[in-house]
């Protein structure tokens, strides 16, 4: 049997004559027929429960690994599979599959679930669910599955009983899904208590939220497709959580006190599962209560803490209960400035904070085996001395922080700079973590929770060494109140400093993104870098109000959204201009949803800067985008008219100089078409040209085949404004 390097690492050179390198083509860049030139990581590497072994999927067969030798042994191959479950139509290949013991996988093929034992190779159909069944949701012993019918919540045991837990759903009435628009880090709305027996679900009445049309075209006539889409300002939704316990104890919702439109968050159970965590979120967003719920009958036990601020408070996280101590949990917070680990009791106290200075906890992986020393990952902390002069540098990285639980202090699993992204084994000996950085494609090391290194499980090379690209270029410009903005500059392969080139700036902008990291091809999509190679620089910057860098970075744009912004793209754009090797007559710039929103902006704030802006799915009126993203960052539209009348860019669209085309899907869900079609009557009435193109059908963004044409579109657009690239 081949070790795992050899078994799971594939690289397909694609070679046009002998060391001759090709060109990427634009299709390959959108449509990811580059796929098969990618370093292939282990298909489903993932850890046996309760063991230092791996399992990954190689030339389908399930292979197993010990953590500290490249030996490998056959779990269940394709043939085993088919022959224990005796389907009509054989599998073609491994179905993708969890453990659910160290024994046992579950999996599923079309509607139906099953659990099959791979030392025994005998399987057991587990679920069979109906047709339009929506999201389904397993408890942990996988002896139970909730999921959505015609609105409806339905509960299916392991006996194949089906329990219709609701009957009111529809005309407005929504069960177990996502509420409050994906906001608050919801991106379910069913949640299963530890011991498999209840389920706490969601229930959102939308029923008066204003009916918002979509126009379907696909039939003939077209159809008005009415959503749900409270704007700000506007009467939002009210949304309750209750609980059904599988033993058939009277449905309870729980006594959630307080406005009817205020949020429900950070939803999770205690260990012993009797009770149901919820952070009650005020409009405002600025004051979060986190209460304690009994599961039965729904009353208040304890209130156990609040966060208030004079901004927002911003929860996405429900506590992580501490696995040796039931009566002590892990709260992640902004309080300080950063985000934090917090070790808390059920009554409320505060026992110690668990993570400091200015670097961010962004996920907890768990403990080491002796319980002394907690994984999380986060960004760095301290000064890269060998990459940059520049503390924040660090949080463009990840690493993999071990923290002493008592004392406190930190240590990095692997200092290396650039992402990690680990994955530690269930009795918390091991850690296995994927690695990348601008200059490391890609590798899979594996590490003991001690720190030591065992071995490299993949080490991947350029998987584009064999084409004409460039390298990326990170560095940090300043801005105004002198905070480091990072930045990222393409330049074509054959770069010649003594030319002028055309420039294209990729612009997003918003809160809760970050552009720019330390990874491979710098966290630009590979278009850029085809885009670099026809004789361009594409250039990137993340503004103040992006993540990852503290409150006070984030928040500066509170309540005056596309003000600071604009200044600090601005900082870019002077940066570029003062460079020899840029034409600075001849600048685009292209950005989607809040950056269409500041790629029009930018146009109005400082005509006659760009040949060409191509804005997509942009906000043009703050007004009409939904209640729970815009109220955080900019109040409503009565509290706030200033700063909604700034960010108006229907009002401003007299400024536009340069040539602009709005691109928009009508079918969006998200910025709904209004925005652009109200910006474009503004040009009308103000006798502004502007071109504008539709995609008929589709939602927010262009995905799928079409998404080439959208590039095309985009970038042909830019070359006929800024001529052509420079050779």
């Amino acid at each position: 049997m081949k070790n795992l390097i050899t078994a799971c690492f594939l690289l397909i050179h694609v070679i046009s004559g002998f060391g001759q390198k090709q060109e990427l083509t634009l299709k390959d860049a959108i449509l990811g027929g580059m796929s098969n030139v990618y370093s292939q990581s282990p298909s489903q590497l993932q850890w046996i429960p309760s063991s230092s072994n791996l399992s990954f999927v190689d030339d389908n067969n399930i292979i197993s690994q010990p953590a500290e030798s490249a030996d490998t042994s056959i779990l269940l191959s394709l043939e085993d599979l088919n022959t224990a479950l005796k389907l009509d139509e054989a599998l073609k290949s491994i179905p993708r599959f969890t453990w659910k013991n160290e024994s046992e996988i579950f999996f599923h093929s079309g509607s139906s679930y099953f659990i099959l034992d791979v030392t025994k190779k005998k399987v057991m159909k587990q679920f069979d669910l109906p047709d339009g069944a929506m999201h389904t949701t397993f408890n942990d012993l996988k002896s139970a599955c909730a999921y959505v019918l015609e609105d409806n919540l339905f509960v299916l045991n392991e006996k194949g009983k089906s329990t219709q837990v609701t009957s009111d759903g529809g005309n407005g009435i929504v069960y177990g899904q996502s509420v409050h628009r994906n906001e608050f880090g919801i991106t379910c709305g069913l949640f299963w208590s530890p011991s498999g027996q209840n389920l706490a679900f969601y229930r959102m009445d939308e029923s008066m939220v204003t009916d918002y049309p979509l126009v379907d075209i696909s039939s003939i006539p077209a159809r008005i497709q009415n959503i749900k889409y409270p704007m700000a300002g506007q009467q939002s939704h009210h949304v309750k959580l209750g609980v059904f316990n599988l033993s058939g104890d009277p449905l309870a919702y729980m006594n959630t006190e307080g406005p009817k439109d205020q949020y429900l968050c950070s939803v999770g159970w205690t260990p012993d599962s009797k009770s149901v965590i919820i952070g009650l979120l005020n409009r405002d967003q600025n004051h979060l209560k986190l209460n304690r719920y009994d599961a039965e009958k729904g009353h208040l036990i304890k209130p156990i803490l609040e966060e208030k601020s004079d901004k927002y408070v911003e929860p996405e996280n429900a506590a992580w209960f501490n696995p040796n101590n039931p009566e002590e949990f892990i709260w992640m917070s902004e309080r300080s400035g950063y985000q934090h680990l917090y070790l808390y009791d059920l009554e409320g106290k505060l026992k110690r904070t668990l993570t400091l200075e200015k670097w961010e906890a962004q996920k907890i992986i768990g403990f080491d085996k002796t319980g002394n020393y907690l994984l999380v990952q986060g960004t760095g902390e301290t000064i890269s001395k060998n990459r940059m002069e520049d503390e924040t540098y660090n949080a463009m990285q990840r690493y993999t922080h071990i923290i002493d639980f008592q004392l406190m202090g930190h240590v990095l699993l692997d200092s290396a700079i650039g992402t990690h992204s680990p994955m530690m084994n269930s009795t918390g000996e091991y850690v296995f973590e994927h690695f990348t950085s601008t200059t490391i494609p890609y590798e899979i090391n594996l590490y003991s929770t001690t720190g030591k290194k065992v071995r490299t499980i993949l080490k991947g090379t350029d998987p584009l060494a064999d084409y004409i690209i460039s390298k990326p270029e990170i560095m940090t410009l300043r801005s105004l109140n002198d905070h480091s903005l990072y930045t990222r500059i393409i330049k074509p392969s054959n770069f010649d400093p003594s030319k002028k080139y055309p420039v294209l700036i990729y612009v997003y902008g918003g809160p809760h993104a970050q552009l720019i990291t330390d990874r491979y091809l710098a966290g630009a999509p590979l278009w850029m870098y085809w885009f670099a190679e026809q004789g361009y620089i594409a250039a990137t910057l993340d503004n103040r109000g992006s993540a990852n860098r503290g409150l006070e970075f984030e928040q500066e744009t509170f309540r005056n959204l596309g003000e600071l912004e604009m200044l600090d793209q601005n900082e870019l754009v002077k940066f570029l201009q003062r460079q020899e090797y840029v034409d600075s007559d001849r600048l685009a710039i292209h950005g989607w949803s809040y950056g269409g929103f500041m790629t029009i902006n930018m146009l109005e704030t400082f005509p006659g800067t760009f040949k060409a802006g191509i804005a997509g799915g942009p906000v043009c009126d703050w007004s009409m985008y939904e209640v729970m993203y815009t109220e955080r960052y900019m109040d409503t539209p009565s509290t706030n008219a200033e700063g909604f009348e700034k960010a108006n860019l229907v009002n401003r669209v007299s400024e536009i100089e340069d040539d602009l085309l709005v691109i928009h899907g009508t079918m969006d869900d998200v910025v709904v078409w209004q925005h652009s079609q109200t910006l474009l009557k503004s040009a009308v009435d103000n006798e502004i040209q502007l071109d504008y193109f539709v995609y008929p059908g589709h939602p927010h963004n262009v995905r799928g085949k079409d998404r080439l044409h959208l590039m095309e579109k985009v970038l042909g657009y830019a070359e006929e404004r800024i001529g052509p690239g420079t050779k």
